[in-house]
């Protein structure tokens, strides 16, 4: 039986169609990557979170310590509210658009006047490209030098994740592939610094 506490990473859109369902299935897959144990799946978006899972979600081992909770969009809030568990963790799904950048500062915002600095340690921002040109280069800059460093990632536009279904992990892009596995890493790093 293991001594570890269990951590819970909770994933909340800033609005719907923002990727917070695609976002949670390319960290389940990159968390369960090389025979590791996946963590333990929980869904309140009606079931959608299964049918992205690039191999569904038949694995050979559950990390009991650790739970992947796809909250769906419009809940930025209720994670706000759940960092006031130190085992809570959140990745804010947002466009990567001034618009969605906008929706991430504002929860960045609220999680630093609820919890402190304490609480933006277990936050992640997934900004996930859309179609159109956006320039959110200098908006990213500013959220971290308010916020701190290596707190965004930009998941890129890719044909492969707006085709809906599954994931095909095999047809994503190197940058994607990249950026997924960036996001796996950062929390990851922020996990192991939180025991």
């Amino acid at each position: 039986m293991s001594d570890r506490r269990a951590k819970h990473i909770l994933l909340a859109g800033t609005g719907g169609g923002v990727g917070t369902t695609t976002t949670t299935a390319l960290l389940f897959t990159a968390l369960a990557a090389n025979g590791a144990p996946a963590p333990e799946l929980l869904d309140h978006t009606g079931g959608e979170l299964g049918l992205r899972l690039t191999a569904g979600d038949e694995v050979p081992a559950v990390d009991p310590a650790l739970t992947l909770h796809d909250f769906g969009p419009h809940a930025f809030w209720a994670a706000r509210d759940a960092l006031g568990s130190p085992d809570a963790f959140v990745v804010v799904t947002t466009a990567a658009t001034p618009a969605g950048i906008a929706a991430a500062e504002r929860f960045l915002a609220e999680v630093r006047s609820v919890h402190g600095a304490g609480g933006l340690r277990r936050v992640i921002v997934a900004a996930v490209a859309v179609f159109g040109r956006h320039r959110i280069g200098p908006l990213v800059e500013r959220l971290h030098d308010s916020y701190g460093r290596r707190l965004v990632v930009v998941v890129p536009q890719d044909l492969a994740l707006a085709a809906g279904g599954r994931v095909p992990q095999n047809r994503l892009r190197p940058d994607t592939r990249r950026a997924q596995g960036d996001l796996a890493a950062l929390l990851r790093e922020r996990l192991s610094t939180h025991r």
